[in-house]
């Protein structure tokens, strides 16, 4: 009887330290920022990951032969929107990462892509091409209500929101061509003052006062910053080879963008003053990693469920490589 006793409290304290482990792990993961991006490092075909900022502890949320890539995460980060071409053709799809099940957002020849979550969770904006020409829209994340933001005869793409919901940020190749800021409905387009030529991939900072993009200098793209107001226009990275897609982390202190620093496309992170002793590279592949996003805390601050617990364990075992 003794001997079963021992047997039971040693089992019971043994699942204890596993639980235990498990969900200290689970909060630790939470409370790391985290980086979504686009990869072709497996099958050749473009996949979306996630890794923590030091570039460790890379996880894969897509895998199909056909191309996903573009993830934009809603506000409260239980969804994610990306583009998927199983067909060859690009639409948005809507991704519950609680389920990993995906519903199709659009559908239609004309190619969607770019999407972009409003800081209320009310509306995704992005790209389309189904007027003939790419032009800015909006849609509910339920697939309805779709409205056409832009109507130009040259292209526009790239949306991103400002952080009260009330304007868009996009590029637009009109002349002059560059950086253009919108109201949520349209209207009131101008161009952002003070910008360099052959400005893309604009992203608003967190306090809404500034604006990062990718500009030519020299024969080669690098980030810059510049006020809304078009002041204070700074040049953060200085490299050849060329770096685009800033994005800012949460605290507006940190950049990450993709770079060909060493030929091929891999995500670096950098603060916001351009220091190059801060500069760090996060991927190493010979395959392109592109389009960075900051993870919202929320993706990884579900409670744990005994299957999440097994898995984070089998982590603890064998980490992922690609």
């Amino acid at each position: 009887m003794k001997g079963k006793l021992a047997y039971i409290v040693l089992g019971a304290a043994m699942l204890f330290v596993y639980f235990s482990l498990a969900t200290n792990l689970y909060v630790y993961a939470s409370d790391v920022p985290y980086i979504a991006f686009s990869s072709k490092r497996r099958k050749k075909n473009y996949d979306i990951y996630m890794m923590d900022i030091n570039g460790n502890n890379l996880q894969r949320l897509t895998d199909h032969l056909a191309d996903e890539f573009s993830p934009a995460f809603s506000p409260d980060g239980q969804q994610m929107a990306y583009v998927f071409s199983p067909g060859g053709n690009w639409d948005i799809y809507v991704m519950n990462l609680k389920t990993k099940v995906s519903h199709q957002l659009t559908n239609h020849p004309g190619r969607d892509h770019s999407p972009a979550w409003s800081p209320d969770g009310r509306w995704i904006a992005f790209a389309s091409e189904r007027a003939g020409t790419l032009d800015i829209y909006k849609v509910e994340p339920s697939g309805a209500n779709l409205q056409q933001l832009t109507d130009a005869d040259e292209k526009n793409n790239t949306p991103v929101w400002s952080p009260d919901g009330q304007f868009i940020a996009f590029r637009s190749f009109k002349d002059p061509s560059g950086i253009y800021i919108m109201d949520a409905d349209g209207g009131n387009q101008s161009r952002l003052e003070n910008q360099p030529n052959q400005a893309y991939t604009p992203a608003w900072s967190p306090d809404g006062k500034q604006i990062a993009f990718s500009a030519v200098f020299f024969g080669g793209y690098d980030i810059c910053i510049l006020n809304v107001d078009g002041t204070d226009l700074r040049r953060i990275t200085r490299h050849r080879n060329g770096e685009g897609s800033p994005a800012w982390s949460p605290d507006g202190q940190t950049i990450v963008f993709m770079s060909w620093w060493e030929r091929a496309a891999d995500i670096y992170r950098t603060d916001i003053n351009g220091i190059i002793g801060n500069r760090r590279r996060l991927t190493r592949h010979p395959e392109a990693d592109i389009g960075p996003t900051w993870v919202p805390t929320g993706t990884l601050s579900v409670a744990p469920t005994a299957e999440t617990r097994a898995t984070l364990w089998g982590r603890l075992k064998q980490p992922v490589h690609d």
